[in-house]
């Protein structure tokens, strides 16, 4: 019997499990088929036949068969739903021992090691609508002689400085969208309730031919456990202020175990942006 294949490439939505050797996207896709399968909404002529690293899966069934609509409109709302949070029988690996040090008054937390590999999934919302997004530790790469992590998201990679973390660039396709000088201190390491700093910084956006001076202060105002769709975590809370008018530019909830921030609260000209982590996979 003559059969085809077809391929759909699913939204960046995503969720953490312990199926080791696969990226965030391809445990997504394996718990989207597994809960459709659950719900009895995929045909039985229809099989799922290949899963690609960035989460695109290839499904075939026999010629003439039906199926297919169905089988895509159930994956679809399955990957809606993870956007909100793993679905049952998922859930993220452990943080090491190491990672899981307790955020309190005497604690200071020092520069995270990101590895390749490693991976966060967000969701936002804000006045220009709603969507989810993957960060990926991608490489390794040096910028003037100094090494810098490279997250990869879509087509948009952003690099930061290894030994702190401070934002360097960031390119879409190859090329500069944004050249940061100095280097943007988003932390001021090792972190700790009431450290405070200040950094003025020149912000080039050569494709949209834009220059910015900023003055950030930044102060870590407190310790905060905070819940997200990927789990209830303990944060220090980051508030960046305008250092010339006082106002907040927006405040982050940095979990040490995650090594990352796992909510942000943007105060944009068009008004709040939120987003907060879906999922996690570190290696």
């Amino acid at each position: 019997m003559l059969r085809f294949t077809a391929l759909l490439v699913i939204a960046s939505v995503v969720t953490a499990c312990a199926q080791t050797g696969n990226t965030l996207k391809q445990d997504l896709t394996y718990a989207a088929w597994d809960k459709c399968q659950a719900e009895g909404r995929i045909p039985s002529q229809v099989q799922l036949t290949r899963v690609e690293l960035d989460g695109r899966y290839w499904i075939q069934g026999a010629t003439g068969s039906f199926g297919f609509g169905d089988t895509f409109k159930c994956m679809n709302e399955q990957f809606a739903k993870m956007a909100q949070g793993p679905p049952p029988g998922l859930s993220a690996r452990p943080a090491s021992a190491q990672a899981a040090a307790v955020v309190d008054r005497s604690s200071s937390i020092p520069a995270p090691q990101w590895r390749v590999g490693d991976e966060w999934a967000y969701g936002y919302d804000g006045p220009t609508g709603k969507g989810t997004y993957v960060w990926s530790v991608d490489r390794e790469e040096a910028i003037d002689g100094v090494a810098h992590y490279v997250i990869k998201t879509g087509t948009r990679e952003i690099f930061y400085r290894k030994p702190d973390i401070a934002l360097t660039r960031e390119t879409v396709d190859g090329s500069a969208v944004l050249i940061v000088t100095p280097s943007r201190l988003q932390y001021a390491w090792p972190l700790e309730i009431g450290k405070n700093w200040e950094q003025a910084f020149h912000e080039e956006r050569p494709v949209a031919r834009q220059t910015t001076e900023r003055v950030d202060a930044v102060i870590v105002e407190a310790e905060e456990t905070v819940t997200v769709p990927a789990g209830t975590f303990k944060t220090l809370r980051i508030v960046y202020r305008n250092k010339n008018t006082g106002a907040i530019r927006y405040e982050a909830w940095y979990a040490p175990e995650l090594k990352q921030v796992v909510r942000l609260r943007e105060r944009l000209a068009s008004g709040l942006r939120t987003r907060e982590l879906i999922a996690y996979k570190l290696r």
